[in-house]
Order: structure tokens, then C-alpha cells, then sequence
């Protein structure tokens, strides 16, 4: 849109743009687990949708309360809902809803649009335990405007490997054996987003854009990092702290699966299982404020064009290694991320052209904290994907005035070989 040549810069700058917007409603918190747990949006959020440390915790704990906090939680059967523990089913129905409407001001749109209102999204959402045992959670596109879907992409080889007669409006649909077996170790099945990065794409302040070092793609091929796939995961916690998980992801049209890992540590602040350092009331310490969380990943696979049997032709072997970095020091939150991957056939040609690609996000927030609830932040990202260096900063602040409301206003600044491009962009979401 910023710039008015079909170049993989426009794509990129397009893409990253709109990526999250896909499947708008996929927070992996959302107030049906208020309601559950009987407590405010707040015990697992900064600015919804980003999830505070305690929310990462119960996140990692498949949508169980890794410990009882200040009451909520608790799995006492009050009198009449005995019914509820004995069968293991939820005591409410554990459904919410995700709406968003957006404004964006581009200088440079090519179709002289500049100012675009028709971007809105409505997402149905599900998620919660069975008996603590099995926890589960689905996102359903129920209506979008203005965006583009990930099931429309030109190139059939679609990312979210969605079976003929499908419908791809369901983005995420999963359920997480909790301690599989009486072992630490947790099974995950169905469609989800596979444990690499750090932050999933939609438990961030700014989740449009997404960050580019797991958003971008190369040439023809659709794989992202942060695409939802259909696979199975295994994942669990070593000690309070480390934090390690693995997976294989079945892809349409070929007698292979894809395979990945990711392994987290966690220093300072509150660890993995939600549990508070203990602090001396006598004496500070740097590690009463800080905490910082290291994370490494790496993914191979191998997608292809359809022919018209549905086999997939011409392959591509891609990879990509990555690591991250996530620190915490009082109100002052940073976040790095890079990404670096190779893909033998990105064009899905006859003759095959490998492309070497690097990305990088840099991230820097400031929490103002209540009565405010104001965060302003700053991001640069930087993308080599065969085709020129793209870089893109953006200054933004996002305001809370409620704990279920979150608006936002961010300015995006991109350098590309072709040129340069500016756009502003405009949000209100919120969940109920």
C-alpha cells in the first residue's frame, strides 16, 4: 500500500501489516477466564491483550491457575456445583467475544485511498480446563472487512494447511493434556501457533504489526513462524525456570511432516510456575526489579505447489533458527528478536534458487501504570528476504481506559529499495 510497485517490499509491508489481522480474535487470554476464575482481566495482563508474567505462567500451565492467587482460582465445590467437579465440565459456558475496528492514513496508497475506515473484525472465542486435566481453546472468524485472509492467498500451498472443504475461518482449535500420563511432560494436538517465539503474535500491546523477524515470508512460499499450524506439541517445564517444548506439523500434499523446538530461561521475577521471588524487605537488590527471559528456537520444513491432484510440486526445504530476549526492569519493558532462515526453492520453480533471509525486532514500552494506563513504545525492525533490505520504526501509545479495552495509535515510517512509505494507523479493540 506505501509503495506502488508488486515488489516483495509492498508485500512485506503489506503483509506484516495485515498478518494479525487474519485471525484478529487469537489472544490466548481472554475474559471467558475471568469469569471462570473470578478475578479482573489485570491478574494476567498489562494492556490487554498482553500478558503480564503471571499470564505467561498460566499460559505455559494449558489454561490452569499454576497456583492459587489471592483466592482465585480455587477448586472448592461450593453448595449446588458439585455437579460441576464430579463431570470435570466448565460451570459456565466458556465462550467470549473479540471486536476491533481500525483507521488507517496512508500518504502514499496507490489506489489514492488514502484514508481507509472498512477494517473491523468480530472473533468468537473459546478456551478453559476440564477438571484441570485437559485444557482447551479455539478462535473462530466469525466477520472481517477490509483485511486480507490467509485462506485468499494466490498460491494454493496455504500456510494454514486447511483440508479440502474446510472452512479457514477456524484459526485456532487444540486441546492440551495437562501432565500427560502423571509425567511433567504436556501434550498438545489440533491447530495452534507452535511454541517458537518468546510472545505468541496476539498477546502483544501492538499486535498489528506483527514483528517481522516471525511474520515475513520469502518469495512464493506462505510459511511464517507465527502462522497457526495443525500438528502436535510436547512441552514442559524443567525446574521453575526453563522452559522447553517440541513439535511435528502435518502439511497437506506430502508423505512428510514438518518438525521444530524451543527451549526459554527465565532469570529474576516471578518464574514459569507464577511463584514470586522471595524479596528483602531490608535490602534492594537489582533482582527485586528485574527479570530476564532468554529463548532460542529453530523450525524445518517443506512446502510446495499444489498440482492438480493436490501433490504438492517443486519443494522448497526451508529453516529457520532464532533468538530472543525479553526484559523486564519496573515499568520499563524490552523485547529483541531475530530470525534467520534459508529456503532451498522459495519460487517453487523448475530450477531451484536457494534465499539466505535475516530479520530483527526491537521493542522498547514504558508502563505509565493506573490511574493512566498509558504505554508508549517504540519499535524498529529490520528484513532481508533475498530481495533488499527493508527497515520500518514505529513510535505508537496505546491507552487502557478499561482492563477489557485497549486503543492505540501508532505511526510506521518504512525504508525500502523502491522508496519510502508512511502510514498511520488507528485501533479500538475489546473483548467480552
Amino acid at each position: 500500500m506505501f509503495l506502488k510497485k508488486n515488489t516483495v517490499a509492498v508485500m512485506f509491508l503489506l503483509g506484516i501489516t495485515c498478518a494479525p489481522l487474519l485471525a484478529p480474535g487469537t489472544a490466548s487470554a481472554i475474559p471467558a477466564f475471568s469469569r471462570q476464575h473470578k478475578t479482573e482481566c489485570s491478574t494476567c495482563h498489562t494492556i490487554y491483550p498482553e500478558l503480564n508474567e503471571f499470564g505467561d505462567a498460566f499460559l505455559k500451565n494449558g489454561y490452569v491457575y499454576p497456583h492459587k492467587k489471592d483466592g482465585a482460582g480455587a477448586k472448592a465445590a461450593e453448595p449446588g456445583n458439585e455437579w460441576s467437579i464430579i463431570s470435570g465440565l466448565p460451570q459456565q459456558i466458556p465462550l467470549s467475544l473479540t471486536a476491533s475496528a481500525d483507521l488507517a492514513y496512508d500518504e502514499d496508497a496507490a489506489d489514492g485511498n488514502k484514508l481507509d475506515l472498512s477494517t473491523r473484525s468480530v472473533t468468537l472465542q473459546a478456551g478453559g480446563s476440564f477438571r484441570d486435566m485437559f485444557g482447551f481453546f479455539a478462535t473462530y472468524n466469525l466477520y472481517s472487512q477490509g483485511m486480507q485472509r490467509a485462506s485468499a492467498l494466490a498460491n494454493p500451498a496455504n500456510n494454514t494447511n486447511v483440508p479440502p472443504s474446510n472452512d479457514p475461518d477456524l484459526d485456532e482449535l487444540f486441546l492440551v493434556w495437562r501432565q500427560a500420563l502423571g509425567s511433567p511432560v504436556n501434550a498438545k494436538v489440533g491447530r495452534f501457533e507452535p511454541k517458537l517465539s518468546l510472545w505468541k503474535k496476539s498477546n502483544r500491546i501492538l499486535p498489528v504489526p506483527s514483528y517481522a523477524s516471525t511474520t515475513y515470508r520469502v518469495g512464493a512460499s506462505p510459511f511464517s513462524s507465527d502462522a497457526t499450524e495443525d500438528g502436535v506439541e510436547l512441552n514442559a517445564l524443567l525446574g521453575n525456570r526453563v522452559f522447553v517444548a517440541g513439535g511435528v506439523v502435518d502439511r497437506n500434499g506430502q508423505d512428510r511432516e514438518d518438525g521444530y523446538g524451543h527451549i526459554s530461561l527465565k532469570i529474576g521475577g516471578t518464574d514459569f510456575k507464577g511463584q514470586e521471588p522471595e524479596v528483602d524487605l531490608e535490602k534492594d537488590s537489582l533482582w527485586d526489579y528485574l527479570s530476564v527471559t532468554l529463548g532460542a528456537f529453530g523450525y524445518w520444513g517443506q512446502n510446495g505447489e499444489f498440482d492438480a491432484n493436490g501433490v504438492a510440486q517443486n519443494l522448497n526445504n526451508f529453516r529457520r533458527i532464532g533468538a530472543e530476549a525479553d526484559i523486564l526492569y519496573q515499568r520499563l519493558h524490552l523485547k529483541g528478536s531475530g530470525s534467520f532462515g534459508r529456503d532451498s526453492n522459495p519460487v517453487f520453480g523448475f530450477f531451484k534458487a536457494p534465499v539466505d533471509s535475516k530479520a530483527y525486532t526491537l521493542e522498547a514500552e514504558y508502563y505509565l501504570g493506573a490511574p493512566v494506563n498509558l504505554v508508549p513504545l517504540f519499535r524498529y525492525e529490520y528484513l532481508n528476504a533475498g530481495d533488499g533490505t527493508i527497515k520500518r520504526l514505529t513510535p505508537a501509545i496505546a491507552y487502557a481506559p478499561l482492563q477489557n479495552v485497549r486503543m492505540s495509535v501508532e505511526y510506521t515510517h518504512s525504508i525500502a529499495p523502491e522508496g519510502t512509505g508512511n502510514i498511520a494507523f488507528a485501533s479500538i479493540a475489546f473483548s467480552m
